[in-house]
């Protein structure tokens, strides 16, 4: 069963394909994950992990130069 996330919730929107993302509980994990099957963007987590989402979401230009991209998912 997947769960949208409320609007009031800052989120952002897949970086692949713009969509906002939903929340998926699996046995004992929670999945933050865009609804389009194509784009293959989760994050997996024990709690529902939407600060790893939006790390994991954001263009390079929003990044600080001392940031990297890693993806833990």
């Amino acid at each position: 069963m997947t769960i949208e996330i409320q609007p009031n919730i800052e989120c952002e929107n897949c970086i692949k394909c713009g969509t906002r993302p939903q929340v998926e509980q699996v046995k004992k994990h929670w999945i933050v994950a865009c609804p389009n099957k194509k784009c293959n963007n989760f994050v997996k987590d024990e709690m529902v992990n939407i600060a790893g989402w939006n790390r994991l979401n954001k263009n390079n230009a929003q990044l600080n130069p001392n940031q990297s991209l890693k993806r833990t998912a």
